[in-house]
């Protein structure tokens, strides 16, 4: 039996057709080069980033999930049965929400603390319904045996999202975020949860040699890694502290 919140996904992409073909002239927007992978799994938020501020994953009862299809980009919120969707247009890395329709909304039976989560979920994406943050940029890496989508508006904010909705025991080991990745010079790793403190970091080469460690004492949600030393090419990056926390990463120096 399908789901209120599916049937509604099926309504707001008929009815986006029908705003696409009007706006358009039957002409198919949106159809350039995009990381396939965005299109083939739903994703569901992990944490984010809104003017200089760390938000979470909501309780698991209010998940948060976020979904393409070629031309629509779709903000669900399963726990009321509510959906925003609006008119996208993706290319390798990034995408571009309508100017011209607002987002339409699909209402739900949505109370607090849903709302609290949703506005603020909904504030990576536009100012108001008819005003979106755009252009939007994002990138799709490869963590242990999932993807992790990382999507940032035109203002600097960003969201992080997983193709798999993990456990609280499972996002407490995936808590240490890399940018910009590939690097020139500088590794930022930003920290999304200061309760994992006196951490050590070490980079290894492609053969497995340790070339660079260092350990940071205090809890700090930003470690600025100096890594214009090294040879350009795919290094591995192990985080972890004494009390069992570790965390394994890849990024590329360029």
């Amino acid at each position: 039996m399908k789901t209120l919140i599916e049937i509604k996904i099926k309504l707001v992409k008929l009815f986006s057709l029908v705003v696409l073909l009007l706006s358009f002239g039957g002409g198919g927007g949106g159809l350039y080069a995009q990381d396939t992978e965005i299109f083939n799994h739903n994703w569901y938020f992990v944490t984010g980033e809104l003017d200089g501020e760390i938000f979470f994953q909501p309780p698991e009862e209010h998940i948060i999930v976020v979904s393409f299809s070629n031309d629509e980009i779709y903000l669900c919120y399963p726990s009321c049965d509510e959906c925003l969707s609006n008119y996208v247009e993706i290319s390798a890395d990034n995408f571009t929400v309508s100017d011209i329709e607002p987002w339409i909304v699909l209402i739900g039976v949505c109370n607090p603390p849903q709302n609290e989560f949703m506005n603020l979920h909904n504030s990576i994406y536009f100012f108001s319904h008819e005003n979106s943050k755009n252009p939007f940029t994002y990138t799709i890496e490869s963590v242990n045996d999932y993807l992790q989508l990382t999507i940032t508006n035109g203002e600097g904010d960003w969201a992080v999202y997983n193709s798999v909705l993990l456990s609280a025991q499972d996002l407490y080991f995936n808590t240490f975020r890399i940018y910009p990745n590939p690097t020139e010079e500088v590794l930022n790793i930003k920290n999304l949860n200061n309760s994992i403190v006196d951490v050590a970091v070490y980079v290894f080469n492609i053969n497995g040699k340790l070339v660079k460690s260092e350990a940071i004492e205090k809890a700090n949600s930003n470690i600025s890694l100096n890594v214009s030393h090294l040879k350009s090419g795919l290094y591995f990056l192990t985080i972890e502290n004494k009390n069992g926390f570790k965390q394994n990463l890849k990024f590329v120096k360029q």
